[in-house]
């Protein structure tokens, strides 16, 4: 699968963030919660090598591994030929107030996750192992309330201009 394309799939895995109230390891505790279990879901993505957006579908699994760290893997499959394995951990740093994680499963090689929760929203900033589009940077946002779904957008910029590059909701099962 394209290197852009995983773009999408880092978002998918960013998903395991964690609440920022109260007891800084007791709310990531909390909001991690929110993630456990089986998941399917999909949504568009913007490949670089293709003029419009490819659907995608995702199952993934996702574990709590303590109180403030979490892991997620699974695959994705793009045009019905393509599959790619994917996988994160993220893990609250209390001292520091960040949610900070590494996904892999991008053929430009492991990223980086760092950001804050924003109410139900995790914002990540991605940090590609090298240049995707006009930098190596993304920015990922995940909402999950804690209804049985979450959703998940990643933004790059392109000439110039912030460009959501994949949108993807997911539901429990």
């Amino acid at each position: 699968m394209p290197s852009s394309t995983c773009l999408a799939f880092a978002g998918t895995l960013a998903l395991c963030a964690g609440l920022a109230i109260g007891s800084p390891a007791l709310a990531a505790s909390d909001y991690f919660s929110r993630f456990d279990g089986q998941w399917r879901g999909g949504g568009s993505v913007k490949v670089k090598q293709l003029p419009a957006p490819t659907n995608v579908s995702c199952t993934v699994s996702g574990t709590r591994k303590g109180p403030s760290s979490f892991d997620i893997a699974g695959s994705c499959r793009a045009m019905l030929v393509m599959s790619r394995d994917i996988a994160a951990r993220l893990t609250y740093d209390k001292g520091a107030r960040l949610y900070r994680g590494t996904y892999t499963g991008s053929s430009s090689g492991p990223a980086t996750l760092a950001g804050k929760l924003r109410g139900d929203t995790l914002d990540l900033r991605v940090k590609w192992a090298k240049k995707i589009y006009d930098d190596d940077f993304a920015r990922m946002l995940i909402k999950n309330t804690g209804r049985g779904a979450f959703s998940m957008q990643v933004v790059e910029k392109i000439n110039g201009k912030n460009v959501v590059v994949s949108n993807l909701s997911f539901k429990g099962r």
